[in-house]
């Protein structure tokens, strides 16, 4: 005999689940609406850029330092070694590795802490821009939608570009400018290739070292740069 409650039931958790799939929808186009207007405009600023000033200025120390620089401004040096240190085949993926992907996310399961993150410089780019620092599946499911986003609308350069403006290099130092300005006393644009290659290594893990010229994984991350710094290709000037 025809169940007419049990056909209400699935028609209700039909409808719920409509209603929460076009919620999801309208709310990731307001990230595509900023991601088309930060192909033309500089972002001033990021939420997590924003929510460091506001735990600095608790905390009583100094604000963040953060200076928009264009492309064109930061040391081709800088360039190299950040491509070289944090994605190497940059020019030549959509946006995603899903092998690195597949491996962090079945290490995470493991419960290993320490599993990279399988993050491409896009996908860094957008984590950066839109979203939290968190550690949750939403989080990380929400970069892997809009990375590929990024990717149709900006070019290499753009992506690039934001990248090393809102990067973090220490406690509340964002971007190229500021990092050259704190660590060397002179502009992005004139870094030498040692400089850069210093700030390019501590991009793993910019808080603990800040202040470590010294360790045993900045030492190999310089190495690696250094050898490669000059292998990988980036975007015309």
């Amino acid at each position: 005999m025809f169940n007419r409650s049990k056909t209400n039931k699935y028609s209700w958790t039909a409808k719920l689940f409509l209603c929460a799939l076009l919620a999801f929808f309208l709310f990731e186009l307001q990230y595509v609406g900023r991601i088309i207007l930060f192909d033309f405009v500089n972002p001033s600023s990021s939420p997590y850029i924003r929510a460091e000033q506001e735990r600095l200025l608790e905390e009583g120390k100094h604000p963040v330092l953060y200076q928009w620089v264009d492309y064109d401004q930061i040391s081709p040096y800088l360039i190299r070694a950040v491509v070289a240190a944090e994605d190497a085949d940059f020019m030549h993926h959509n946006g995603l590795r899903w092998d690195a992907i597949k491996t962090a996310a079945e290490r995470n399961l493991l419960s290993d802490k320490r599993a990279p993150g399988g993050s491409t410089l896009t996908q860094q780019t957008v984590k950066n821009l839109f979203l939290s620092h968190d550690r949750s599946y939403f989080r990380k499911a929400q970069e892997i939608i809009l990375t590929p986003i990024v990717e149709a609308i900006w070019d290499k350069k753009r992506i690039l570009e934001i990248y090393l403006n809102i990067a973090e290099f220490g406690n509340g130092i964002f971007g190229a400018q500021a990092a050259s300005r704190y660590y060397f006393n002179k502009n992005a644009a004139n870094l030498s290739r040692a400089e850069a290659i210093r700030l390019a290594s501590i991009l793993i893990n910019p808080k603990k070292y800040q202040f470590v010229k010294s360790a045993p994984l900045i030492n190999r991350r310089v190495n690696r740069i250094s050898h490669d710094l000059n292998l990988v290709q980036i975007p015309q000037r």
